[in-house]
This record gives C-alpha cells, structure tokens and sequence, in this order.
C-alpha cells in the first residue's frame, strides 16, 4: 500500500476482536464509491471479484481476505467523523493553509433519504463550506435535530484561515455575531439579508428605493426555454448610519440589492434580495460575481452529491454512517473533478470500476 489516507482515523473496534486493518477497510468504502457501488454488499462483492489486482496493485492488503458488506457497515459507522475529516484534510494542506483571496461558500444539505418517521426526527442535515476557486468542501458540519444551521455556523468558521478571503452566508446565518467572528477572524463577510432581519430589510428597501446607487450591473442569459435578467445595485452605509433605528452592523461597508427576472416557458417571475457585505468596493459587477459564485455550491456541490452519487436515496442513518458517507463522497467527488480527460462524472466513476489503472490515477496511486 503506497500511502495512508485515513491515518487519523482511530480504530474505534475492541482490541483482539478486529480481523480487518482500518485502513483496508475504510479504503474499501472509497472505492465503492469512487466504483458506483449503491451499498456496503455491493463494495464487498466488488472488492472480491478483483481481490487479487487491488492487492498486487497495491490498494489493499487483505491480510485476512475480503471484509463482508456488514462488517464494512460497523467500521464506517462506528469511527469518529472529524477524525475523518482530519485525515482528508491532509491531502487539502496546501489551500487550507491560505484561503486569502478566496471565496467560502457555506450553505446546508438535508440528506432527503434520511427518513425520520423511524425515528421521530426531522432528518440529517449537514452544513458545508466549498471553496469556490478550487471547487472543494473544506469542511463541513452535522447540525443536529431540533436545532438550525446557526448553532453549527461558529465552529465552522472557527475551523478555517479566513484571512483575506470572503465569507458567504445565505440568511439563516445573518447575524451580528457571525459578522462579529468573521471580522474578528481577518475575513470579510456577503450576507444575505432577509424577514430575519426585518428592521434593517425595510430600510436597505427603502434606501435603494430612493437614493442612486454607486454602480449598477446587469447581465441577460438566454436558452433552453429561459430568459433570465439580473440586475445588482450597491450603495454605501453613510444613510443607514442616519436612521435613528438602525444598530450598526460589525465591520459593514456596502448593502446590495439583486434583482432577478426570469421568463422560463411563458411564466414571468421576480425576485429582489438584498446583501450585506464588509468589503469596501463599489464595483456592482464584483457583488454580482459573488453572489453567482455563493450559489454555485448548488450545483458543483449538492447537485452532484443528490445526481452523480445518488445521496439523497442512499438510507444509511444509524450511528456516524450517514455523516461519514457524506465526507467519503465529498472526497471522491475532490478526486474525480481533478481529473483532465473529457468524461463526465458519472463516467468516470464507471471507468473507475472498469479500469484500475485509471482508479490508481484518481487516487494518485499510479
């Protein structure tokens, strides 16, 4: 085996009871799903049609032979997620190091095949930070039941050297203490502004209703049935700072108003949000790069996490399973993207349990 790459993880299993090595059996589940395999019999029975080319090629050493799919079940469900995520992070040192200059998106999935009428929950959400410039998840969070994205939104930002980069909420996280840490963290701050915040909605409304903004910037898209125009507008805070009912906002510089018309099939639809952001610029084209970019996490993230990999059908949810899952597929998903041939995800994937050269070189283990 040429490296480790779950050499954080702590073997959670009783000493003396354990047939498998950790690393064997958690590489194993990387492969599944690097390979399209839908649950844990699949991977096994993968792994054991090829045994001996993963061994002599140096993925697997399958001392004891091929761990069935429950056994590969127990171990990811049993060890400690952030002991996973330490360990992936290894391999992100480099930009996790600096994310000067970068923007972090943080936005949350419900996992929707986390059904929670077996357990009379509202299911697993996970928040997720993706670094926009290099399309990765650098961290991500399990906000637990009965609670909202806020109470996990902290540490999250805790975890990560946001000096000089731009941090992006939606509005479930714009608040004055979030904006306080960020501040206090050398970062700066795109913050979604809406009911949440009713006071100060009215008067950014109100402000942009009646005032010239400093720049305005507008771009028009076309096909597939849609014709989408979108309009940002950016003003500074001196007429906020007049309003005898506003209580200033942490580091606040700038307020943005998006205004977005789609027609799509006939139907004509309006939208208008308003941001918040600590960055001193009065360039309406680089908040309408930003706020495209908060929500490209959709689509280069969670959409691929719910299509390519099938997440939302997976019905893993006892102990960690769901939440490691969710990390190993986020990783995979990192190796597959750094990949230059022309196949799409979904191929590649399936080219991966073709062909172990090309597996070897997703993993860089060629």
């Amino acid at each position: 085996m040429q490296n480790e790459i779950f050499s954080k993880v702590k073997d959670p299993r009783v000493l003396g009871k354990v047939k498998h090595e950790l690393e064997d059996v958690l590489r194993i589940a990387l492969i599944g799903v690097l390979c399209s395999c839908e649950d844990y019999d699949e991977i096994s029975d993968l792994i054991d049609d090829r045994a001996e080319e993963f061994k002599q090629m140096g993925f697997l050493r399958l001392t004891n032979g091929v761990p069935s799919g429950d056994t590969i079940r127990r171990v990811v469900e049993s060890v400690n997620p952030d002991q996973m995520k330490a360990s992936l992070a290894i391999s992100r040192e480099n930009i996790l190091s600096s994310l000067k200059g970068c923007q972090v998106i943080i936005d949350g999935k419900k996992l929707r095949g986390e059904n929670p009428t077996s357990r009379g929950c509202n299911g697993l959400y996970i928040l997720n930070a993706m670094v926009s410039d290099y399309e990765i998840c650098v961290e991500e969070e399990r906000v637990e039941d009965k609670t909202n994205e806020l109470t996990v939104l902290p540490s999250v930002i805790a975890s990560l050297c946001i000096v000089g980069a731009l941090v992006s909420v939606d509005a479930m996280g714009t608040h004055r203490n979030i904006a306080q840490q960020i501040i206090m963290q050398d970062g700066d701050y795109l913050m979604a502004l809406k009911d949440n915040q009713p006071i100060l909605k009215d008067l950014v409304e109100t402000i942009f209703s009646s005032t010239t903004p400093l720049s305005t910037y507008s771009t028009e898209e076309k096909g597939h049935g849609r014709h989408e125009k979108r309009v940002c507008s950016v003003m500074d805070t001196k007429l906020l700072l007049q309003e005898g009912m506003y209580e200033e906002w942490p580091g606040l510089r700038r307020i943005v108003r998006m205004e977005r018309e789609r027609l799509c099939n006939g139907v004509r639809t309006k939208e208008t949000v308003y941001y918040l952001s600590s960055v001193d610029c009065d360039e309406a084209a680089y908040f309408a790069g930003c706020i495209r970019n908060h929500w490209g996490i959709e689509n280069k993230l969670h959409w691929h996490l719910d299509v390519t990999f099938k997440e939302d059908q997976c019905r893993v949810r006892t102990k960690n399973g769901a939440v490691n899952l969710s990390i190993i597929r986020k990783y995979a998903l990192e190796l597959l993207k750094k990949q230059t041939d022309k196949l799409s995800l979904k191929r590649r994937r399936k080219k991966c349990m073709r062909n172990l050269d090309y597996l070897a070189m997703v993993m860089n283990e060629s």
